[in-house]
């Protein structure tokens, strides 16, 4: 009998100290943000925010991050609760880019602040041309069509 006493004795104890682990660190405001690691140059990129347990008034900002410039893509004043997802455009880039998701979380008696890292990818359009046959007699008149699209192989509706 003494060892179930000792055993429920460890157990409450050890679900003790969990509960005080888990509630320490979820007692102040916390955030969420999501967003794709890999984005395509000048794509629609979306991204989602998450404000919760805010025991004062918030202001998040989020901004995108590349060397010594920074561009705001969410400000969001926020007493209660929230979450918001939103389109935003993707930067041009030539070669591929790591730049940073930055987040900032601030109040009168409050501030946190994030950074992770997202890449993106130049755009290549893929071009297919196609002719009506495989072998053509000389004199014959050639038929062909060309589409170009993009990567998710959606035709583009755009002029070269």
């Amino acid at each position: 009998m003494t060892l179930n006493i000792s055993c429920c004795w460890k157990g409450l104890l050890l679900l003790s100290f969990l509960l005080i682990c888990v509630d320490g660190q979820t007692s102040g405001p916390s955030f969420m943000v999501t967003f794709p690691a890999v984005i395509g140059s000048g794509s629609e990129a979306k991204l989602c925010a998450s404000l919760l347990k805010p025991n004062e008034s918030l202001v998040m900002n989020i901004y995108l991050v590349h060397g010594n410039q920074s561009t705001l893509l969410l400000q969001e004043k926020a007493e209660e609760e929230f979450h918001r997802c939103f389109n935003f455009k993707a930067p041009l880039v030539e070669a591929e880019s790591v730049q940073k998701m930055k987040v900032e979380l601030q109040g009168e008696t409050f501030k946190m602040t994030e950074e992770r890292k997202v890449m993106f990818k130049p755009y290549h359009p893929l071009t297919f041309i196609q002719t009506d046959k495989p072998i053509y007699i000389p004199g014959q008149t050639v038929n062909f069509r060309v589409v170009t699209m993009d990567t998710n192989f959606a035709p583009l509706d755009q002029q070269v």
